[in-house]
């Protein structure tokens, strides 16, 4: 049987009758083996001081807070997780065509109703489900699924692999090869350049070649081979140019 897929959601509201309402709202919608884990908080500043990318699957935000706005906070958000849903609750039509440009899914006038919360979640947890992961055995003996469109590179250091992701760095188990890794995920955008190095090139800002090295958008460095730098520019640069017409 599969392990129940369960949605981080977080709540952003600083009327304690309207979160009282949400809350419970998306605990009632818990059901078929979809399990919540809820987070709340009274405001923008309260949430941020916390966020991380790759953190939610879905965030309620109310427009109207004390102090930071909602759409203050969301473009901050944004800044950092261009995936996670994000739905505005809120009194007043007035901002519906800036959440929108946000990347906002849902626009729940209160009271939220039953049906706008059910369907939020569902959208949420479908696209939860049709995100890539690569299941990784950490050091400490368990198992975590991590997005793999949120990792930058993978390190091998001695008998372990650093996993490197937007918001932390994972720590596999002593049994991890980076060989047995590069066969578990697409390529590209996974490119192994170094026998210590597989990076994604999504990450890739540009090229040390000084120092024959990768620099990724953190700035952490990854090597390249030493005869490998022109032929995995070439790999860098065709990737872009793929993506960029993907994109238009």
């Amino acid at each position: 049987m599969d392990k129940p897929c369960v949605l981080q959601v977080a709540v952003c509201e600083d009327e304690p009758a309207d979160a009282a309402l949400l809350e419970s709202l998306i605990n009632k919608t818990e059901k078929n083996g979809v399990e919540v884990d809820l987070h709340s908080f009274k405001s923008g500043k309260e949430f941020l001081a916390s966020f991380c990318a790759w953190k939610y699957d879905l965030i309620f935000m109310d427009i109207y807070m004390k102090g930071m706005q909602g759409v203050e906070a969301v473009r901050e958000i944004r800044r950092k997780d261009r995936n996670v849903v994000i739905a505005f609750t809120t009194n007043s039509p007035d901002h519906a065509l800036e959440s929108y440009r946000l990347g906002a899914v849902k626009y729940l006038e209160k009271p939220v109703s039953p049906e706008d919360v059910a369907e939020t979640l569902s959208f949420a947890l479908m696209k939860r489900k049709n995100i890539p992961f690569i299941t990784l055995t950490t050091a400490g003996g368990g198992h975590e699924d991590v997005p793999q469109d949120s990792i930058l590179y993978f390190e091998q250091q001695n008998y372990v692999v650093e996993v490197h992701t937007e918001s932390r760095v994972l720590t596999t188990s002593r049994s991890a090869r980076l060989n047995d890794l590069e066969k578990r995920l697409p390529s590209p955008p996974f490119l192994r350049c170094h026998r210590s190095y597989l990076i994604n090139l999504n990450y890739v800002r540009t090229f040390d070649r000084e120092n024959n090295a990768f620099i990724m958008t953190n700035g952490d460095r990854a090597d390249i081979r030493r005869d490998g730098y022109a032929r995995y520019k070439m790999e860098f640069n065709k990737w872009r140019l793929d993506k960029d017409g993907r994109e238009e």
